[in-house]
């Protein structure tokens, strides 16, 4: 991730789930608005004020001519009526704009959250960007995924604790699903008779060999081999490389899950890890990891 000012990892997935409902909502209003040529505005604030007016009187054209004529790219498909009420809540309740270097961003609510789609410069005005928003968008959906991995991560990790006090007998799962008619994994079949699983059906959509588009919030994960009498470690890495994540994160039983970036090969090098490779490698704590550092 390119940003000039560094910052924590937990920080920055923090903002970015704040943000996920409140804007997936306003931008993708009006799937089918008529092309027109973006508006400049004197000031930031009167660019975000006819935004807000737009968007409270459902006023397609003008929403248009607000974010440009390519503004349906930044967020595909519908809006939730809800959604939008909840952005103009937030709004009337505190809205105000903020300068960062040549950019600026509006901020609504208290929550700290911004508008992913920045304030910029041009000629004498201002307008908003939509190109810097379609990055930041992504951006920001990389930060959910990767705060939804770690949870993730913990969650599991609290059903190998379940594993090896129940079926397990002492022993931690050495697989997320286990085998037909088996429970060497976290989770099983639910069958008359059968013991309660240690993990849901959502593992079902954490393996390996899921599609992209399937995975679960956008990782991958497994459980490494090693000697399930004494420990085990638990990786996730993004489906995609740089699209639906970047960082790749690991646990153990101890707690505290660290992370690395494996680059565009993730694929591969994460599918191939072992524990050495994590005592050797260049890992870090997952909360502690600067944005920007890569």
């Amino acid at each position: 991730m390119e940003q000039a000012v560094f910052m924590t990892r937990a920080w920055h997935r923090a903002r970015a789930l704040g943000a996920a409902t409140l804007l997936a909502l306003s931008l993708a209003l009006g799937l089918a608005m008529p092309a027109a040529a973006q508006q400049i505005y004197p000031t930031p604030q009167a660019a975000a004020d006819a935004f807000a007016d737009a968007l409270a009187t459902s006023d397609v054209p003008a929403i248009a001519k607000v974010l440009g004529p390519n503004h349906k790219q930044l967020v595909p498909g519908g809006v939730a009526q809800d959604d939008i009420y909840r952005f103009l809540a937030a709004w009337a309740k505190k809205h105000e704009i903020i300068a960062d270097g040549g950019r600026s961003w509006l901020a609504v609510g208290d929550s700290g959250w911004t508008m992913p789609v920045p304030l910029v410069q041009a000629g004498k005005g201002w307008r908003f960007d939509p190109v810097a928003g379609k990055a930041e968008i992504q951006r920001r959906a990389i930060g959910r995924n990767e705060l939804a991995a770690i949870e993730t991560l913990q969650a599991l990790q609290a059903a190998q604790t379940r594993y090896q006090q129940g079926v397990g007998q002492g022993r931690y799962a050495s697989r997320l699903v286990s085998r037909p008619g088996a429970t060497d994994g976290l989770y099983w079949p639910e069958l008359p008779g059968a013991p309660p699983q240690a993990f849901g059906p959502d593992a079902l959509a954490m393996g390996p060999d899921v599609p992209v588009e399937d995975a679960y919030a956008g990782y991958r994960f497994k459980i490494l081999p090693g000697n399930p009498d004494t420990a085990y470690r638990i990786v996730a890495w993004p489906a995609q490389y740089g699209r639906t994540g970047i960082g790749t994160f690991v646990i153990g039983p101890q707690g505290g899950v660290l992370e690395a970036d494996l680059g565009p090969a993730t694929a591969s090098r994460a599918a191939a890890l072992r524990e050495r490779d994590i005592a050797q490698g260049a890992w870090v704590d997952a909360d502690a990891q600067p944005v920007g550092s890569k």
